[in-house]
């Protein structure tokens, strides 16, 4: 049996209400292994943030496909890291996406070769972002925060990542790609909690600043992208559940979001 979890907004009025929502959101959280591949879906909007490995295009495409889904309205990759970027030339080939947005740096690695050439049969580019963004869809709107630095240090393209906030009604959730300690130390200045929500970054790994950041977040639901054979660190699960946090691990089952912006309900498979 599913595991349902419920959460009613405990504070109606820390937050106004910035968007009246009546349809159902559904965010899904894919079990792909140490990936993120997520996709956000309204009635008359899809949103595909980060796209897995390889093998992950597959399955994105095929959970859109038995949703009828015709066209993908954003694509939003975090960063160039193989376990997110590797299954957009995939998506891209398989279903028609409007707008590509990604992070202001450049990657040789083969999976951002490869989505960048089926950026290119498709006649697109990317939109790099080389500042904030707001989208809104329908009822939903997405705050996209790009990196503060143009340098991180050798091999840190994680600190490049993409962060989005995302408010529904009255429902906000955090998506905090795979930020490591420079890149929170950045968000720690700009964010404002709590939310309702927070895809926790770098697949569970612990860093300096992530209790700070998990005390300023102060999710009711956080959710950890990792597999049995790279598991998220046991430390980084207790600090969560210390702010009183309900943590799902996509390693054990894909985990379903849906909101209609007042309470939140989510189910994981397998539980």
């Amino acid at each position: 049996m599913k595991r349902i979890f419920m959460l009613l907004w405990s504070s109606l009025m820390l937050f106004p209400l910035t968007a009246q929502a009546s349809e159902t959101l559904e965010i899904t959280f894919f079990n792909v292994g140490k990936a993120d591949a997520i996709v956000m879906m309204l009635p008359d909007y899809t949103v595909v943030m980060d796209t897995g490995k390889n093998s992950a295009g597959a399955v994105v495409t095929q959970a859109l496909s038995e949703k009828e889904v015709g066209h993908i309205d954003y694509m939003i990759i975090t960063h160039f890291d193989k376990d997110h970027v590797g299954g957009a030339d995939k998506i891209l080939e398989a279903i028609p996406v409007d707008h590509v947005l990604v992070p202001d740096y450049q990657s040789d690695s083969k999976q951002y070769l490869e989505f960048l050439e089926a950026m290119e049969k498709q006649n697109m580019q990317p939109e790099v972002l080389k500042e904030n963004r707001s989208l809104t869809l329908g009822n939903m709107i997405l705050d996209i925060d790009v990196a503060n630095a143009s340098y991180y240090g050798e091999d840190e393209e994680n600190d490049f990542s993409l962060v989005t906030s995302l408010t529904y009604g009255k429902i906000r959730m955090l998506f905090a790609g795979d930020a490591e300690n420079p890149r929170l130390k950045e968000l720690l200045q700009e964010l404002q909690g709590p939310y309702d929500l927070l895809k926790v970054p770098h697949h569970g790994r612990l860093e300096k600043k992530s209790q700070e950041f998990f005390a300023l977040v102060s999710p009711d639901v956080a959710v950890i992208t990792s597999s049995e054979e790279e598991m998220e660190e046991a430390s980084v699960v207790f600090l969560l559940q210390e702010t009183g946090c309900t943590v799902y691990l996509t390693r054990q089952g894909t985990v379903t979001v849906t909101t209609d912006g007042n309470t939140m309900h989510v189910e994981q498979e397998g539980t």
